[in-house]
């Protein structure tokens, strides 16, 4: 995928996402066809921004492993989202094999899915349950399997529509230009849940897609294809790479164990490709970019105070000032009548 160039360092991560936000919101209204050059680039645009987003959540630490989603900020909650819009912008694309985009989209799904357990947000589905003692080719296993999954579709189908009702009308509600935090944490989480299932759906139909890919890949291996007797002209195109949010070499390891061939990306690789990019300054541009800061001003101007203050003091010593004398004399008396902590009794049995 294709590295965004325009995003310029002094963007904030929720900026780069509410434009990413905006802009995939905007397909729904879009009547071009989905193959067109125009619309095409618009995905490309969207999922380089959600990639941008996705490395500078990585970059904050936004997460960690050991929490649940009650401990999350609640403007943080829609960070959990950027892997599933990442997963449903990159089955739109059609400028890649469609093994590859949909593998990489299963890569993006189960990671959101992962992310959402370990948080808590979700559980993991259940089993169908299995009756034993029939055989498999019984009409009567067969009828009460079907009754499982078409309850279980049932069921589904009316959270899913219960949750996009609920949506729709907080939806409103967070148009407007003063949102009560309760209100805004609501939505995330309905989102999130409506989400959840979309994710869970998208993955059954990719298992599906896949086994026909492979029938097809099959089937072209075995006859002759034209693609042999003429091959396709100029470059292949760049290979997708799935951007998960990771922290270090350790997370990339452990993501990258179950989709070796699809890389992902840490923290100061990320950092390191900005700087050859132009995008980011280097560690000498961020030393003078330092030296002219406010924080450092500041830090500055409380050293010389400190400085001077000192100066001082050693004046006063050396010329045996009486006030200084007698101030140091009845701190040194009042900390031998009272012990450290001996006003903080409070609630102390």
């Amino acid at each position: 995928m294709a590295q965004s160039q325009e995003i310029p360092i002094d963007r904030k991560l929720f900026e780069i996402f509410e434009d990413a936000y905006k802009l995939m919101n905007s397909f729904d209204t879009c009547y071009d066809p989905t193959n067109s050059p125009e619309f095409q680039a618009n995905i490309k645009k969207c999922i380089n921004l959600f990639e941008d987003s996705t490395r500078l959540v990585s970059l904050c630490g936004l997460f960690s492993s050991n929490e649940a989603y009650e401990e999350v900020a609640t403007e943080n909650l829609r960070y959990f989202l950027l892997p599933f819009f990442l997963g449903q912008l990159t089955l739109k694309l059609c400028n890649a094999g469609r093994k590859e985009i949909v593998e990489v989209a299963e890569i993006y799904y189960n990671d959101f899915l992962r992310r959402c357990e370990n948080y808590k947000l979700c559980d993991k589905p259940e089993a169908v349950a299995v009756l034993d003692n029939v055989n498999r080719g019984d009409k009567i296993q067969e009828l009460m399997r079907m009754g499982q999954e078409r309850n279980a579709k049932l069921k589904k189908y009316q959270e899913k529509k219960e949750l996009d009702d609920q949506i729709k009308m907080l939806k409103i509600a967070m148009e407007k230009e003063h949102v009560d935090d309760e209100i805004k944490r609501e939505f995330y989480l309905k989102l999130l849940n409506s989400c959840i299932l979309d994710a869970r759906e998208e993955l059954v139909s990719i298992s599906q897609e896949k086994q026909i890919l492979e029938h097809i890949a099959v089937m072209r291996r075995s006859g002759d294809s034209d693609e042999h007797k003429h091959p396709p002209r100029g470059p292949p195109p760049k290979p997708l790479k799935p951007i998960i949010i990771t922290r270090d070499a350790v997370q990339k390891a452990v993501y990258g164990m179950g989709y070796p061939s699809m890389p992902t990306m840490t923290v100061a690789e990320f950092y390191e490709q900005r700087v050859a990019e132009g995008i980011f300054p280097d560690q000498e541009k961020m030393k003078e970019i330092n030296k002219n800061s406010l924080m450092n001003r500041v830090y500055q101007d409380n050293e010389a105070e400190q400085e001077k203050e000192a100066e001082e003091i050693e004046q006063l010593v050396e010329e045996d000032d009486e006030q200084y004398l007698a101030r140091q004399r009845a701190k040194d008396e009042f900390k031998d009548e009272h012990r450290r902590g001996y006003g903080n009794r409070y609630n102390r049995s």
